[in-house]
């Protein structure tokens, strides 16, 4: 099945590529991906945005829907599994602040 729109390399579609040459500015400035500030002030007014107009009950829905697809498709097996991973994370990083302050008590001692 063919595109629709002029052919590739037609006079049609020259004429369209010269209508918007120049409109993809941020493309050639390397956009989001160069700015990730701006990505992320942009995120975040949009963001406020849809919050003003549907409220925080809109982020509850889809987030409560997202988990119901999350459960279906992969099970609640699944939550136990990513559980287990956090709580192992959890129990490794409270070891190495434990050390940390272990070690700098031993070192104020020490002087």
């Amino acid at each position: 099945m063919a595109k629709p729109g002029p052919e590739p390399g037609s006079d049609g579609a020259k004429r369209i590529a010269q209508a918007h040459k120049g409109s993809h500015d941020h493309d050639r400035n390397g956009g989001f991906a160069s700015k990730p500030g701006s990505a992320q002030e942009a995120g975040k007014k949009g963001g406020e945005t849809v919050k003003n107009l549907y409220g925080h009950s809109f982020y509850q829905a889809i987030g409560k829907k997202g988990g119901e697809t999350v459960k279906r498709e992969r099970g609640a097996d699944f939550y136990a599994e990513i559980g287990r991973k956090g709580g192992e994370m959890r129990g490794a990083r409270a070891a190495e602040r434990r050390a940390a302050a272990e070690k700098a008590t031993t070192r104020q001692e020490a002087t």
